[in-house]
C-alpha cells in the first residue's frame, strides 16, 4: 500500500545530491529587512483552499516546516510538525511539493528528504478542513536506505532495458547515471539514479522530477506510474517493424500471378562484357503449407520468367543472373544465401538462421534448390527456385524479395560473394542492393 501511494506522486527532488542548507526556524521578523533575503528560505509553492490560493514560502527546522506568505512581513500562514525530529535536516536534500495528492481539490503536504547517508524520508499530510494538515503514516517513511555510489547495488540494473511497446531504451550505468533513448540510440532524457529495497528512482536532470521502477521476482522494472514493462536487452531493437521503419511495402502476393520487376534480370559474357541488365517477372506458387507439433512446414516454387527482349545478343557464351532472398520483416535480417546462376539441389543450398524480435527467438531452417530452363513457351529463360522452409506456428515475419540487379557488373559480381562479406546483414546495410526497388512477397498470410 506504501509503494503504490508513493507512485502517485510528481516529486523533483534528486536525493542522490545532499545539498548544504541553513538551519532555519520560526524567526523573527527583522525591522527594515526584507525576511526573505535572509537565507532562511528552503521553499517555495501555492496553497489552495476552498477555490483560494496563497503563495507561500517555506522555512524548517528539525520539528517542523513553516509556510509563510510571500511578502516582505514575516507573516505565519500555516505549518505542520515533523512526527520525529530529524536532526540533519540543516544538512539535508530538503523537497517540498503542495500538491493535490489525493484528488479533493485541496493542497496537501508532500516533504522529501535526501540524507548524507544516501537514505531518503519521505512524509505526507492530507488536508482535512477540521483538523487541517493530517499526518499519513501508511504513506511515510523514514531513512529508507538509497545509493548513489555503491556498485554491489547498482550492479543488478547496469545495462539496457526496453521500455515494452515504446520504441524507448533506458541505458543505466556503473556510475548511477541513465538516459533514456529512441531506435536511433540518441539520447531523449537523462538524469542520475538511486536505488532502494523496491527498485530503482530515476532523477531527470532536465526538469528535476523522478520515475520509480520496481524490480519484480522475475528480474523485470515495473513502471507504476505509467503502466509500463521494461525488460532487460542486450541492444537496441526498434519496436516498430523494420520494413515499416524503411518504408519498404508488401508489393506483391503469393498464389496472385506474376508481378514486373525492373531490370530485375542481368546478362553479360566474360568479366563483365556487354554488361546489360533489363526486366523479368516474378511469381510464387505454393506447394504446401502444414503446422505440426509447433512447427509450420512451408513449400512454395518462386519462378521467374526472362522475356526475350530483356536478353541482348552476344555472340559468345554469356551469363544470365537474378537476385531473390529471404528476409525478416521485423529486423530487416537477411537470411544469408548465396545467390546461384546455374542448377543445384537443396543439399547444396541448406541455411539455418535465428531471429530475435521482443523477446523472442524464432528459428527459421530452409533449402532450396534451382532450375533453369530454355525457350520456355513465350518466354527466353525460366527460373524456379523450390523452398522447403521449417519455422515456429507463431512467426510470421517471413518475405521473399526478388531485387533489381545493380548497374554495373561490379556490383552483381560482389553479390555473388556477400554470404561470406555480410552474413545476416540488415537489408539497407547490403550496399549492393536498392531495396527500394524489389518486389516483397509476404509468404506467411
Amino acid at each position: 500500500m506504501k509503494n503504490r501511494w508513493k507512485h502517485i506522486f510528481i516529486p523533483v527532488l534528486a536525493m542522490a545530491l545532499c545539498l548544504s542548507l541553513a538551519a532555519c526556524g520560526n524567526s523573527d521578523d527583522v525591522a527594515g529587512e526584507d525576511w526573505r533575503t535572509t537565507g532562511v528560505v528552503v521553499g517555495s509553492g501555492t496553497i489552495t483552499h476552498d477555490s483560494e490560493s496563497v503563495d507561500v514560502l517555506v522555512t524548517v527546522d528539525p520539528n517542523s516546516a513553516a509556510f509563510y506568505r510571500d511578502q516582505e512581513e514575516q507573516v505565519l500562514f500555516d505549518s505542520v510538525a515533523f512526527p520525529e525530529t530529524i536532526e540533519d535536516i540543516s544538512s539535508s536534500a530538503f523537497q517540498i511539493s503542495f500538491d493535490d495528492q489525493n484528488g479533493d481539490g485541496e493542497s496537501d503536504v508532500l516533504v522529501e528528504i535526501g540524507h548524507e547517508d544516501m537514505s531518503n524520508t519521505t512524509i505526507l499530510w492530507l488536508w482535512d478542513p477540521q483538523e487541517r494538515y493530517v499526518y499519513q503514516p501508511d504513506y511515510s517513511s523514514f531513512h529508507v536506505p538509497g545509493v548513489a555510489g555503491p556498485e554491489e547495488l547498482i550492479a543488478p540494473y547496469v545495462g539496457l532495458w526496453e521500455y515494452q511497446g515504446e520504441n524507448l531504451w533506458l541505458r543505466i550505468r556503473e556510475d548511477a547515471t541513465w538516459e533514456f533513448v529512441n531506435d536511433q540510440d540518441d539520447v531523449i532524457e537523462y538524469g542520475t539514479l538511486w536505488v532502494d529495497e523496491n527498485g530503482v528512482t530515476l532523477h531527470f536532470d532536465g526538469s528535476g522530477d523522478t520515475l520509480q521502477l520496481d524490480r519484480t521476482v522475475s528480474g523485470d522494472l515495473i513502471d507504476s506510474v505509467n503502466g509500463g514493462t521494461l525488460l532487460p536487452v542486450e541492444g537496441i531493437q526498434s519496436s516498430e517493424p523494420y520494413f515499416t521503419r524503411n518504408g519498404l511495402e508488401i508489393n506483391a502476393a503469393v498464389e496472385r500471378g506474376t508481378f514486373l520487376l525492373e531490370d530485375g534480370v542481368c546478362s553479360y559474357s566474360g568479366l563483365g562484357d556487354g554488361y546489360n541488365t533489363d526486366d523479368c517477372y516474378w511469381e510464387i506458387t505454393k506447394n504446401g503449407d502444414y503446422t505440426h507439433d509447433g512447427i509450420r512446414e512451408l513449400h512454395f516454387d518462386a519462378i521467374c520468367y526472362i522475356p526475350e527482349g530483356s536478353i541482348p545478343y552476344f555472340d559468345q557464351q554469356y551469363i544470365t543472373n537474378t537476385d531473390s532472398e529471404l528476409y525478416d520483416f521485423y529486423t530487416g535480417m537477411w537470411l544469408t544465401t548465396a545467390t546461384a546462376y546455374g542448377n543445384s539441389q537443396r543439399g547444396d543450398n541448406y541455411y539455418l538462421h535465428t531471429v530475435s524480435w521482443q523477446g523472442n527467438s524464432y528459428l527459421i531452417e530452409f533449402a532450396y534448390s534451382t532450375n533453369w530452363q530454355y525457350n520456355v513457351g513465350d518466354w527466353a529463360q525460366v527460373l524456379t527456385k523450390s523452398y522447403a522452409v521449417y519455422l515456429p506456428e507463431d512467426y510470421d515475419g517471413l518475405v521473399f524479395a526478388a531485387e533489381a540487379q545493380p548497374d554495373n557488373y561490379k556490383d552483381s559480381a560482389k553479390r555473388m560473394q556477400l554470404d561470406s562479406i555480410s552474413p545476416e546483414a540488415s537489408l539497407m546495410d547490403i550496399d549492393t542492393v536498392d531495396p527500394y526497388r524489389s518486389l516483397y512477397f509476404s509468404l506467411c498470410y
